[in-house]
């Protein structure tokens, strides 16, 4: 192999000539990335909406009466009890 011959000349050698990305090929890429992110989004929220429980939902937050909660209680707290709770 000479020092005087081209790349282009020299048998088995390939050139590879580097090519700026096209107009084309930027708008391909927004639209797939656009693509991927709306169904990554979408799949998020329909997993989101299926968790929901809709009998949980219609339910108030505090749906139990005020007799089955200890604090109310019409039955008498021992006195040891009644002493660690008072400030």
């Amino acid at each position: 192999m000479s020092t005087t011959t081209t790349p282009e000349r020299d048998e088995g050698t390939s050139v590879v000539v580097l090519q700026a990305p096209t107009l084309q090929w930027a708008l391909k890429r927004t639209l797939l990335g656009i693509l991927i992110l709306t169904v990554t989004i979408a799949a998020a929220a329909s997993l989101l909406y299926a968790s929901i429980d809709p009998e949980e939902e219609s339910r108030p937050a505090f749906s139990a009466p005020a007799g089955s909660d200890p604090a109310y209680s019409s039955t008498p707290r021992p006195a040891h009890v009644e002493a660690t709770l008072r400030v």
